[in-house]
């Protein structure tokens, strides 16, 4: 995604003009001159790649099969564990597989791990095993091989003590319970509501940021007062936010198409993958009525200032909630989460966090999205009032209150 910013001076045509469709005119214009964008257009297929690329690599380490060659001085306690820890990892559907290499003597183990003929050198020492590598043991092998040392001691002692492992550890099992979701479902829900978060924030600043620049530039230059002989300023206004709302929205949709389409093409089962779609449906909805508002808020601001450096203390309360939006997507939850699903432009993404880690009642993102799309409307109401009586004002920025007091 580029974060390039452009001034776009669109030229109505008379006969355009005559028709009415000013405003389609400058949304061309917005769409247009994005499009042939070098950077932007480099920037999107960079991005693209990065999102393929880190599903297949993601699935391809998911697939992997862990495999090591385990040296050990010839004793049987060692060989049977090697032999159980493989069991074991069958047992878990863990992908670890353990060659086992019996060797002469401790010495003769060490030389091939320094030889790189063996992976690990496993030692019974007087209190268990020692677990050796060349630079580093890894620590599924690790946890896999303590696991099934653990259980064969167990079971040694029980036979010492004339008892047997199922009566040693009776009333030790624990079985995790969620209330809502699954384990498996909530860190599904974690991974996606970031991308989601990260997506809403980068989308609306890169196409959001470029309204404000545009529009204080055209008023710093006094281009707006020519285009205001030709143009309308409300449907000026307009054209500049669907335009990039295309843009947005086109980029956005193709991210996640591609994303989609690459979980639902890898070799293995993508658990919840259905809920992934359903909730990305969700997401571009939200992200329509969030990015209205923004756009009509980046708009106001920057018919209030006068020079491009104003919107540098004017954008930051806006700043601020986009950081908002990423780190509630990140890490709220419960109550918090229920309410952040209802507050507009938080609302994009916390809902459908909480669509993809619980079942919601459907009356409830309608609901949401909703309220969502009201205040888009208010705002984009009151941004056109704004930008429609402060865009000829000239001298110093305007607050908010001064630019509501203005005349037409």
């Amino acid at each position: 995604m580029s974060t390039a910013t452009q001034t776009t001076t669109p030229t109505a045509t008379p006969t355009a003009v005559r028709q009415g469709s000013p405003w389609l005119i400058v949304t061309l214009r917005e769409v247009t001159v994005k499009i042939r964008d070098k950077s932007f257009v480099i920037s999107t297929l960079i991005t693209l790649a990065l999102i393929v690329g880190s599903i297949v690599v993601s699935g391809f380490m998911a697939d992997r099969t862990t495999e090591a060659t385990v040296a050990f001085e010839n004793r049987g306690e060692t060989a049977v564990l090697v032999s159980a820890a493989n069991e074991l990892a069958a047992k878990q559907d863990q992908k670890i597989v353990l060659t086992a290499d019996p060797v002469a003597s401790q010495d003769a183990a060490l030389e091939a791990l320094r030889t790189k003929n063996a992976d690990l050198v496993l030692t019974a020492t007087a209190d268990g095993y020692s677990l050796t590598g060349l630079s580093d043991v890894p620590g599924s092998v690790e946890k896999l091989i303590a696991d099934a040392a653990s259980a064969q001691a167990l079971e040694s002692n029980a036979g010492k003590l004339g008892t047997s492992v199922e009566s040693l550890t009776a009333g030790s099992t624990i079985t995790p319970v969620l209330l809502e979701g699954s384990q498996e479902r909530n860190s599904m829900s974690m991974v996606m509501g970031f991308i989601f978060s990260f997506l809403f924030y980068m989308s609306a600043l890169i196409f959001g940021m470029p309204i404000a620049n545009s529009v204080v530039e055209e008023k710093q230059n006094r281009v707006v007062e020519i285009l205001a002989t030709a143009i309308p300023i409300r449907q000026l206004l307009a054209g500049k936010i669907l335009g990039n709302l295309i843009l947005a929205m086109g980029q956005l949709c193709l991210f996640v198409g591609i994303g989609l389409l690459a979980l639902s093409m890898m070799p293995t089962e993508i658990p919840f993958l259905s809920v992934v779609i359903a909730t990305s449906g969700w997401f571009l909805a939200f992200f329509l009525a969030g990015f209205l508002i923004l756009a009509a808020i980046w708009a106001a601001i920057g018919a209030m200032a006068s020079r491009v450096e104003d919107l540098q203390q004017s954008t930051g309360p806006v700043i601020m909630v986009l950081v908002a939006v990423l780190f509630i997507g990140i890490y709220a939850k419960g109550t918090f989460l229920v309410i952040a699903s209802y507050v507009p432009v938080i609302s994009s993404v916390a809902m459908p966090i909480r669509l993809l880690s619980t079942d919601v009642p459907m009356w409830e993102p309608f609901a949401s999205l909703a309220i969502a799309i009201a205040a888009a409307w208010a705002m984009v109401l009151l941004g056109e009032r704004i930008y429609r009586r402060a865009i000829m004002q000239t001298g110093s920025a305007l607050s908010w209150r001064k630019a509501l007091k203005l005349e037409d």
